[in-house]
């Protein structure tokens, strides 16, 4: 039997990213798929490339256009990637309506929450009330969140409360339409959501990748997710 080929839009070929590439293959690789990097050039071709696909990957990486969710950049908010936000609308669209199984990691979730009519903070770092974010410890856990048990994320973990880590500043202020909310931050941020009705869409703030190599709770994300591809 064939592999099971996730795609995942292009993050950059630079040092840092390279690196952060790494973690995607490797935890999909672990999960028994395989990973095909999405080119974004041409928009229209990355479409037909990600289609192709057996399911998706929406990783992290620059914030979300603030113009996308209807305001205006505030200093506080990084550059935005704007041939990642004009790629990634037209993935996204086109790839939910094959029904094929999508997992959203950070920027991807913000972005999926802003897709479906969703507005973020653009930094969370005056209003935040425990620590989020361990920029140089991604492999350890930096905070809990609580997780609802009707959802999908409890029936993979099987637990209520689950240690993370996470490498954001930003975070969902309204929840975008057709979206359920399934775990909560201690400080009540939304730090994962389903898309109702998908047959696998799951969407988490933090950094699985990172943890997966150590955390067989984390890995078990990319397990199913490949097994759902299948």
């Amino acid at each position: 039997m064939s592999k099971i080929i996730i795609g995942i839009p292009e993050m950059g070929n630079d040092l840092f990213r390279r690196y952060m590439k790494s973690k995607y293959t490797k935890s999909i690789e672990n999960a028994g798929g395989s990973v095909k990097w999405i080119q974004l050039e041409n928009c229209y071709d990355a479409v037909n490339e990600a289609l192709a696909c057996d399911g998706l990957l929406l990783p992290g990486g620059a914030d979300v256009d603030p113009s996308l969710y209807g305001e205006k950049i505030t200093d506080k908010c990084g550059k935005p990637n704007e041939l990642r936000d004009k790629a990634e609308k037209l993935i996204f669209n086109e790839f939910i309506k094959t029904e094929k199984p999508v997992f959203a990691i950070c920027r991807g979730f913000q972005f999926i929450n802003v897709m479906c009519g969703g507005k973020l903070y653009q930094d969370i770092k005056d209003i935040q009330k425990c620590r989020h974010m361990d920029f140089f410890s991604r492999s350890r856990s930096t905070h809990k969140v609580s997780v609802e048990k009707d959802s999908v994320l409890f029936d993979i973990t099987g637990k209520s409360e689950i240690s993370v880590n996470s490498m954001h500043h930003q975070a969902i202020s309204k929840l975008g339409d057709g979206l359920k909310a399934t775990a909560y931050s201690s400080d009540g941020f939304i730090e994962a959501f389903e898309l109702i009705g998908h047959p696998f869409c799951l969407c988490v703030q933090w950094h699985p990748e990172h943890m997966a190599k150590n955390d067989a709770e984390q890995q078990k994300l990319f397990n199913v997710f490949v097994n759902k591809c299948k």
